[in-house]
């Protein structure tokens, strides 16, 4: 609405004659209204000009069509103020021209002082508000796409753990969100700031450094420890002028980017234009600070348990990089992500006696917890395996170890073998594990017994030596649960038919090559949902004692 009016008009409110005189050359619309007789007895030209052929001043209010104040609304504003004598002042009022025009008005409704014990004359005026109006919806729409942009962003910073593609992904689409004409990120290091990334600036800017104590964008936010936004038009301070008047840009934003408390680096977007930035931009830079601090922290801490799990997971499956007489493939899939440790293990022993010690197993649970023995079983039956001739005795051992040393709800499924590299025969033991399968030259299939307990429930069991011969060419699947127990979208079990039935059809693969296929094979019948971690270890005895190099294959956690 307009300000006050000026002196002159203020001091003529009181006779209406003089109103009407100083308010018919007024560029926006004004008239009066008679709170006695309810009607316009006047109006200036402006407002005659807006309802064209009506003439309200003869009217009643409400009667006018196609006019100004045809509402219930507008009619109840001017018989408040004719009776209280408190003047109101309206939200926007949407007028529709005859000729299709839609605008938008600021009506403002001014007692006039009367004849004693008559109601107040009204003083109407409006101001035309349709540039606000279109400025306002135009925020708003930028609002939405920002906020729409900002879901966007948050599912790039949630889709990865790796913080280099996290901060070069947000990037750009924050850059391109913000409509800004390029951004950059700064990164510490020593005592100085390295522009590392950029979008939309020349790539030779990458490597620019500037010293910590230098005067530069990166440093401002560092020392701001906080988002700061600058234009020319509300610079507040020399060093933003500067700033700008050094890169050759009209607006600047800058986002620090946080370890600890610390700013450790800093994202940056530039506009070559004065720019008001406005609140919904703002709100997305305060936002991306957030989300981006606590992205970047998770995904270090991610790293850290990443180099803990290979780690540990280089203790779970280990083999000989040569076996002598044998060739090999291995392969491990982590279903519940790369951070995080499964139960399966696996091993392979070169003995002095010239045999051959195959184990694999699988630890009931999943993490950090269960790594704890997961290692321990592995790595006792490893020690027991180099110093005793018999796997039933490998297993009576182990089976102690873990009644002692483990919690009451965890045990161990084991199978381990002994294999004559000379002869070809194996002794082996079975402990509540998935029995493997040996895929013979000619390509049948042969399923080993399923014998003997888990390890860790019963005390004193005794297990059982089994003997079984491989030939020249014939290979040995061993595998855990999870492979076998994949489910199909309809809840369908894989299971071992299928496996046997896999083996049949890779049985002309080599070694190292089978685990994947036998994978591959689970993977395709559960359409990418595997729900445990899954371990093949896929060993056929060689014509001669020549050496095989041996290559184990890591998979990451499936995508659907």
């Amino acid at each position: 609405m307009a300000g006050e009016l000026p002196g002159a008009a203020a001091r003529a409110l009181t006779d209406p004659t003089r109103v009407a005189m100083l308010l018919e050359g007024a560029s926006f619309p004004a008239a009066l209204w008679s709170g006695s007789y309810l009607r316009f007895t006047w109006m200036n030209e402006v407002f005659r000009d807006l309802l064209e052929d009506v003439h309200p001043q003869w009217d009643l209010l409400g009667m006018p069509v196609r006019g100004f104040l045809s509402d219930s609304c507008s009619a109840t504003h001017f018989i408040d103020v004719a009776y209280t004598g408190q003047p109101v002042t309206g939200a926007d009022y949407e007028f529709r021209a005859s000729w299709g025009e839609t605008t938008y008005w600021q009506l403002s409704y001014l007692p006039l002082p009367g004849l004693i014990g008559h109601p107040f004359d009204v003083l109407f005026i409006a101001v035309d508000a349709s540039q606000a109006v279109a400025d306002r919806a135009s925020e708003e729409v930028l609002a939405r796409e920002l906020r729409r942009a900002m879901n966007l962003i948050d599912v790039t910073v949630l889709s990865s753990l790796d913080a280099e593609d996290i901060l070069q992904r947000v990037l750009v689409e924050a850059t391109e969100a913000l409509g800004a004409d390029w951004g950059w990120i700064a990164e510490r290091e020593d005592r100085d700031w390295v522009f590392r990334n950029v979008h939309g600036w020349p790539t030779e800017m990458t490597g620019l450094r500037f010293g910590e104590d230098e005067l530069s964008l990166p440093a401002l936010v560092s020392h701001a420890g906080r988002v700061v936004v600058a234009s020319r038009a509300d610079a507040k301070s020399l060093e933003h002028v500067e700033l700008m008047n050094r890169h050759g840009v009209g607006a600047f934003a800058l986002v620090p980017l946080k370890r600890r408390g610390d700013v450790t680096g800093v994202m940056g977007f530039c506009w070559d234009a004065d720019l008001d930035l406005g609140d919904a931009r703002q709100e997305l830079l305060h936002k991306l600070e957030l989300s981006l601090s606590l992205a970047l922290e998770n995904a270090r801490q991610f790293e850290t348990e990443r180099q803990l799990t290979r780690q540990l997971r280089g203790t779970f499956f280990s083999v000989p990089r040569v076996l002598r007489g044998f060739e090999m493939g291995h392969l491990y899939h982590a279903a519940t992500g790369i951070s995080t440790v499964g139960g399966d293990f696996y091993d392979v022993v070169p003995l002095s006696s010239g045999q051959l010690g195959v184990l694999i197993g699988d630890v009931s649970g999943h993490g950090f917890e269960a790594a704890g023995l997961t290692s321990l079983v592995k790595s006792a039956m490893r020690s027991e395996a180099l110093k005793l001739p018999s796997p039933q005795l490998v297993m009576d051992h182990a089976n102690e170890l873990v009644i002692h040393g483990a919690e009451p709800n965890e045990f161990v499924s084991a199978f381990f073998g002994l294999i004559d590299g000379q002869t070809g025969d194996m002794v082996y033991s079975l402990a509540g594990h998935p029995p493997p399968v040996i895929v013979r030259a000619d390509g049948s299939q042969t399923l080993l017994p399923n014998d003997g307990g888990v390890l860790g429930v019963i005390d004193h069991i005794r297990y059982t030596n089994h003997d079984v011969h491989l030939g020249v060419g014939d290979m040995l699947v061993m595998y855990t649960d999870g492979l076998i127990e994949a489910r199909s979208p309809v809840g369908e079990q894989y299971g071992t038919e299928r496996l046997v039935s896999a083996c049949a059809v890779a049985a002309s693969e080599s070694a190292e090559k089978l685990p994947e296929a036998l994978f591959l094979s689970a993977f395709s019948f559960a359409e990418g949902h595997l729900s445990d971690d899954i371990a093949i270890v896929a060993l056929r005895r060689g014509p001669s004692v020549d050496g095989f190099d041996q290559g184990r294959l890591e998979l990451e956690p499936a995508v659907a």
